[in-house]
């Protein structure tokens, strides 16, 4: 499932954009698991860029996560802070990685995704 998050796209052309890779601190509601990708499973990146920002850890596929917060990349694409359930890897994934769920995982009757 998508979350659907919406932002303008701006125009492809101007130059390359550099990338920006940060920790995060927030910590929001909702889990995800990888997609399937036919035996291979997925990197983690220090930033919401593909290219730019280094891989610092691998999540196999159908693994569960938890989702911490969200920002849309200058490409306009949506990436998600996330921790890999059962470890303390952190790292960001595409929102085209994974599918997800809305849990009130604190129990206050809401459900907060953050942006980044």
């Amino acid at each position: 499932m998508a979350f659907g998050v919406s932002a303008a796209i701006a125009p492809s052309a101007q130059a390359a954009p550099q990338a920006e890779c940060w920790t995060p601190q927030a910590n929001g509601e909702g889990r995800g698991h990888m997609y399937w990708n036919g035996g291979w499973g997925y990197n983690l990146k220090s930033g919401p860029y593909q290219s730019g920002c280094w891989d610092i850890g691998w999540v196999q596929q159908e693994s569960m996560i938890y989702l911490h917060c969200w920002t849309k990349n200058s490409y306009g694409n949506t990436w998600w802070y996330v921790r890999v359930a059962g470890t303390n890897m952190y790292g960001w994934t595409s929102e085209d990685n994974f599918w997800g769920d809305s849990i009130d995982e604190n129990g206050d009757g809401q459900i907060s995704f953050y942006q980044c």
